[in-house]
């Protein structure tokens, strides 16, 4: 395969890594995982600095999806591992395709919608303004900013802001079912925290759009179209499931199981809708959230 088709890929062996792999590859692509943490041929290592750069020689894209799991709980050591993989890991990759002699012609790194901060009452477009009112938001913002040296030395580069993904195979998804499939689940916090979604096969076929259309750059936010109030997740989510989903959990109760975390994660309020994929001609495959959780699902529900 040409270098010209060649992608060098982190985190492949994610939810959302394996399912771009497989799509990428089906494209005609070659795609090359490059693994982190790693300090031998074909990976990186932000804790030592090591990279594999001649790896990255000639390749169209880099695709950045690597960092540690924001799905724990967050002492201070998890949150010093969360910021250090996604800020030195991103920053040591931007410097290194700044610094090629045939460098990709577009770097897509992987970001959140925290970034617009942890609770706002607007609907967040990319050109909203941003806070850094929280761990996350921070987070995002120092992992945003780590792709500097790569678009200051003329690589395209898009900041992939993503929501909640949907699959029943890995994600915030996954961890929900077990509870909703015994009908325990329901509204959290009271349910009136807005929350943004997409669906796995959405998200991929963005990431390939947004690879495949040179006119993408900056902020793109990853999300479906129409966000909904956590109650109303939970209502679709049960009826889904044919399973009730009224119990509801008190705010006190989230954050004594799962600290900040929840807090920040599932007691958010955030609305964001994507402009620049639909002024730029991107149509979503399940825009609804009930059609997508069928899909998540399958066809047993």
């Amino acid at each position: 395969m040409s270098a010209h088709r060649r992608i060098i890929l982190t985190g492949a062996t994610g939810l959302i890594g394996k399912a771009l792999a497989s799509r990428l590859t089906g494209l005609g692509y070659d795609v090359v995982s490059f693994r982190s943490r790693h300090d031998g041929s074909g990976g990186f290592n932000h804790l030592t600095g090591h990279i594999d750069r001649a790896t990255f020689e000639g390749a169209v894209a880099v695709i950045h999806l690597a960092g540690e799991s924001i799905a724990q709980r967050w002492t201070e050591a998890a949150k010093e591992r969360i910021l250090t993989s996604r800020h030195d890991g991103t920053r040591l990759l931007a410097e290194t395709l700044a610094g090629l002699k045939l460098k990709p012609e577009v770097f897509i790194s992987m970001s959140g919608i925290n970034r617009y901060g942890l609770r706002r009452k607007e609907t967040l477009e990319e050109t909203s303004m941003v806070q850094n009112d929280g761990f996350l938001p921070a987070v995002t913002e120092a992992w945003e900013n780590a792709t500097l040296p790569a678009s200051g030395g003329g690589i395209r580069t898009v900041l992939l802001r993503t929501p909640l993904v949907l699959s029943a195979s890995g994600g915030g998804l996954k961890q929900m079912l077990p509870a909703f499939r015994l009908g325990l689940g329901g509204p959290i916090g009271g349910g009136q925290q807005r929350m943004s979604w997409i669906a796995l096969p959405d998200l991929v076929e963005l990431i390939v759009w947004a690879l495949e259309n040179p006119s993408i750059h900056g902020p793109l936010n990853a999300v479906a179209p129409h966000p909904v109030t956590q109650a109303e997740f939970a209502r679709k989510l049960g009826t889904t499931l044919r399973r009730p989903s009224f119990l509801p959990m008190p705010a006190w109760a989230l954050s004594l199981l799962f600290g900040q975390m929840g807090l920040e994660t599932i007691l958010s309020d955030l609305s964001a809708f994507p402009r620049v994929a639909l002024d730029g001609g991107f149509r979503f495959g399940t825009p609804d959230l009930a059609s997508a959780l069928k899909q998540a699902l399958g066809p047993r529900f």
